[in-house]
C-alpha cells in the first residue's frame, strides 16, 4: 500500500510538469530583406517598347518614403505610377506615362525604399533597369558632395549630368532636365550609373523645390570647372554652395511710429541718399544695418504727414521707396548689458540699446569693483550706434558693480534712461584653458584662421601669409572646431561662388579633430594646410 502511494505521488508530479503551459518564444527575429524572384519584362531587359512593369519579390513587401528615395535616370515628365501603395503585397506594378527615348538606358533606382511587411527590413539601393535600344550603357559617374563653408554637409543632394553636344549652353541649367540624375539620399556619396559614352557636365543642387532646375534664390548649387569623360574611371569632387544674389530691395515694414525696416538680398553696396516725406522735406534720420538678417533698420523724426520717401543710392542708379505711415506706437528707450553674470576675459561689456544713441555722459556713469574703488574705463562707441563698450582692465576673481545714472544716455528721439545698476564678475586665470596652433602653410593664398566655439560662435580670427604659431589663451573649457579659409583676394572675408562667371568658392577646411580645451591646461597641435587644390 505504501509504495502504491509512493508511485501515485510521483505519477501526479510528472503529469504536472507535461501539462504545464510554456510561454512561445516566437522564433528569431527576422532580419533579412527581401528577394526579388523575377520580372515582367525581366531586369536588364533590351529592345523595352512597353509601358508596364511587374516585380516580384519572396514575402509582401510595402513602401518607405518612397517619393523620396525614388529617382528615375533619365528623368521623366510625369512622374511613374506604382502599386499597391497602401497595402503590402508580394509584387509591384510600374507604370510608364512617358514617350521613352530612342536607344536609352533607364534607371529606376528606390534607394531603401523597398522594405518587409514584418520587420520593416530594407531592400537596399534596389534598382531596374532596362534600354530601348540593342544594348545596356554600363558606363558610370562616381563621386562626393561637400558644403563649401559648414563641416557637415546636408543630405538629399540632386546629381545632374548633362550631355556636352551642339545644343549645350552653360545656361542649361536653368531651363532643362539633365540628362541623367542622382542622388546622395543620407549621404555624401553618389553614383550615376548605365551612362552612354561622352562628355558630359557635372552638376550637384540642393534643390529646394525638387524641379531638377537651378533657382539661385533658393538653391545650393554644384559645379566642375572641367567636362567629365564618362569612359574615363575617376571620383569627382563637388563643392555646394549658395550664390550671393544681386543687391536688391525685397520689402519695407514699419515697425513702429519712428521706425522702418527694409529688407533687402544680396551683398549691400548701397546706402539711403536721403529721406522726405511727400512734401519734399527732408527728414532727419539714421540708419544701420542688422547684425543677424539681411535688412536696414531706419530711424526717422520729423514726418508731418503719413508718407515717407526713403532715396537709396546704388552703384548705378537712385532709387526711390514709398512708405506708407500708420502706426502710432512710439517706442520707448531700453537698455541692457551684454553680460548678465560672468564677465570672461576674452570677453566685453557692451550697453544695448533698442534704439540708436546719439549721446553717452561719461562723467554719469560708474564703475566700482568689490572693495568699492573706481575702476577707470573708456566708452567706446560703435558706428551702429545701438550698443556701446565699457572698456576696462580686467582683473581676475573680481566683482564689479556698473551703475549707469539718469540721462547718461540719450537716444535718437530724445529718450534718456532711469538709474540702472548691473552687477558683474570675474573669474580666475586658472579657471580657463589654452591652445597653441602651429598652422604650417603650404599655400601662396592668404589665409584667415577661425577658433569656433561648440556652438558655432567664431571666438578668434587671424590672417596670416606664412608659416605660425597662434596662441588661444584664457578658453572657457570646453569643445573648439579650427577652420582655414582660403583667403584668394586677400579681402578678409569668405566668398561664395558664382556659376554663371564659372568662379569657385573660396576653400575652407577643417582641423581633423574636436579641441577639447580644459581649464589651466595648454593644448598643442599643428594644423597642416596644403596647397589649394580644386
Amino acid at each position: 500500500m505504501r509504495y502504491r502511494f509512493i508511485i501515485l505521488i510521483i505519477s501526479l508530479v510528472l503529469f504536472s510538469k507535461c501539462a504545464r503551459v510554456g510561454r512561445p518564444t516566437g522564433g528569431a527575429k527576422d532580419i533579412s530583406p527581401p528577394i526579388t524572384i523575377s520580372a515582367t519584362p525581366e531586369f536588364e531587359s533590351i529592345n523595352f517598347d512597353g509601358n508596364k512593369i511587374k516585380i516580384f519579390f519572396d514575402e509582401f513587401i510595402k513602401f518607405k518614403d518612397l517619393n523620396k528615395q525614388l529617382v528615375v535616370s533619365p528623368p521623366l515628365d510625369y512622374p511613374l505610377e506604382i502599386t499597391p501603395l497602401g497595402t503590402a503585397s508580394k509584387s509591384i506594378i510600374i507604370k510608364i506615362n512617358d514617350t521613352l527615348k530612342r536607344n536609352t538606358t533607364y534607371t529606376f533606382n528606390f534607394g531603401n525604399a523597398i522594405v518587409d511587411n514584418s520587420e520593416g527590413n530594407p531592400l537596399k539601393q534596389f534598382k531596374y533597369f532596362f534600354s530601348t535600344g540593342d544594348y545596356i550603357d554600363s558606363l558610370k559617374i562616381l563621386g562626393i558632395v561637400k558644403d563649401a563653408f559648414l563641416q557637415k554637409t546636408a543630405s538629399d543632394i540632386s546629381i545632374l549630368i548633362y550631355k556636352i553636344d551642339s545644343t549645350y549652353t552653360d545656361s542649361i541649367v536653368y531651363n532643362h532636365k539633365p540628362d541623367y540624375i542622382a542622388n546622395t539620399l543620407d549621404s555624401i556619396s553618389f553614383s550615376i550609373t548605365n551612362i552612354k559614352e561622352g562628355k558630359y557636365q557635372l552638376i550637384a543642387l540642393k534643390d529646394a523645390n525638387k524641379n531638377m532646375l537651378f533657382d539661385p534664390k533658393e538653391d545650393q548649387i554644384a559645379f566642375l570647372n572641367k567636362v567629365v569623360d564618362a569612359s574615363i574611371d575617376s571620383t569627382y569632387q563637388l563643392v555646394l554652395f549658395k550664390e550671393k544674389p544681386v543687391f536688391a530691395i525685397k520689402n519695407t515694414l514699419e515697425l513702429s511710429n519712428n521706425h522702418v525696416i527694409i529688407g533687402f538680398e544680396g551683398l549691400l553696396n548701397t546706402s539711403i541718399k536721403s529721406i522726405h516725406d511727400k512734401d519734399k522735406k527732408p527728414i532727419t534720420y539714421f540708419a544701420y544695418k542688422d547684425r543677424l538678417t539681411d535688412s536696414l533698420h531706419v530711424w526717422h523724426k520729423g514726418v508731418n504727414n503719413d508718407t515717407l520717401q526713403i532715396n537709396i543710392k546704388t552703384k548705378d542708379s537712385l532709387d526711390s521707396h514709398f512708405i506708407r505711415l500708420r502706426s502710432k506706437e512710439i517706442d520707448s528707450l531700453e537698455i541692457a548689458a551684454s553680460i548678465q553674470h560672468t564677465l570672461h576675459f576674452r570677453d566685453s561689456l557692451f550697453i544695448l540699446s533698442n534704439i540708436p544713441i546719439t549721446k553717452i555722459d561719461k562723467d554719469k556713469i560708474e564703475l566700482i569693483d568689490k572693495d568699492s574703488i573706481n575702476v577707470p574705463f573708456n566708452v567706446v562707441e560703435n558706428l551702429r550706434k545701438d550698443r556701446f563698450q565699457i572698456d576696462f582692465e580686467k582683473k581676475q576673481n573680481n566683482n564689479y558693480s556698473l551703475t549707469l545714472f539718469p540721462t547718461s544716455v540719450t537716444d535718437f528721439m530724445g529718450h534718456t534712461n532711469d538709474t540702472l545698476h548691473y552687477s558683474i564678475r570675474t573669474k580666475k586665470l586658472e579657471d580657463y584653458g589654452e591652445i597653441s596652433l602651429k598652422v604650417v602653410s603650404n599655400t601662396k593664398s592668404p589665409l584667415i584662421i577661425e577658433l569656433i566655439s561648440n556652438s558655432g560662435k567664431i571666438i578668434s580670427r587671424s590672417f596670416l601669409n606664412t608659416t605660425k604659431t597662434l596662441n588661444f589663451s584664457l578658453l572657457i573649457p570646453g569643445k573648439y572646431r579650427i577652420r582655414a579659409i582660403y583667403d584668394n583676394n586677400n579681402n578678409k572675408r569668405w566668398d561664395t561662388g558664382n556659376y554663371y562667371k564659372k568662379s569657385q568658392p573660396e576653400r575652407v577646411i577643417y582641423f581633423s579633430k574636436e579641441i577639447d580645451v580644459r581649464a589651466n591646461w595648454t593644448i598643442s597641435e599643428e594644423f597642416n594646410i596644403k596647397k589649394d587644390v580644386f
